[in-house]
């Protein structure tokens, strides 16, 4: 929808007249986080150029001014960006925990890892929501997501292997198949999408 937009070379001079208002909207409506890969300044500041040349594309002069119609144009835009970034970046999180979970040391909750991640997803919630999914795995991955629900609930490596009589090495080599397969399971990214809409209520 952002793309393959076509300016007049009106509206071309109207968009960089106004690129102070990218700024303005940066600093007084956004929250930079140059730690997070699409929320530093540089990333906002071209996103928000985007939304200033559809404003620009879109702009009636019987409205108002162009420089107010413009700010709320790109906060909106900035706005939506900003909500789709942090909702990827929470799943992401938790696909990367996902991952390397056999690499704590053993008996070491998960809710341990990140105090953001533990504030933003219920744990019960997720197990539900691999208990869900789990009809939709078989063999090596359908065991890693039973061990990723007993882990999430705090049952360490050692102690999941000797339920399964395996090796620990075995059951972190299940949940790194699990985490690959969850990766493309589209219910559960649907679900793991609306419990974190909301757990940000």
């Amino acid at each position: 929808m952002k793309k393959d937009i076509t300016l007049t070379p009106s509206q071309r001079a109207l968009a960089e007249d106004h690129l102070s208002v990218v700024h303005w909207v940066i600093f007084h409506h956004i929250q930079v986080n140059e730690s997070i890969c699409g929320l530093s300044y540089d990333d906002l500041f071209q996103e928000g150029c985007i939304w200033l040349c559809r404003a620009a594309a879109s702009y009636d002069t019987s409205i108002a001014q162009f420089k107010t119609f413009a700010k709320t144009v790109v906060r909106n835009g900035l706005i939506t960006y900003c909500r789709t970034i942090c909702k990827k970046q929470k799943r992401m999180l938790f696909l990367e925990i996902c991952e390397q979970v056999e690499l704590m040391a053993d008996g070491q909750k998960l809710s341990t890892l990140t105090d953001d991640f533990d504030a933003t997803v219920s744990y019960l919630e997720i197990v539900s929501l691999l208990e869900s999914v789990k009809k939709d795995f078989s063999g090596v991955a359908r065991l890693g997501v039973e061990a990723l629900q007993l882990k999430i609930e705090g049952v360490g490596i050692s102690e999941i292997a000797r339920l399964y009589g395996v090796k620990p090495s075995h059951v972190g080599a299940w949940i790194s198949r699990a985490a690959q397969k969850l990766r493309d399971n589209p219910a559960f990214l649907a679900g793991l999408d609306r419990d974190l809409l909301k757990s940000s209520r």
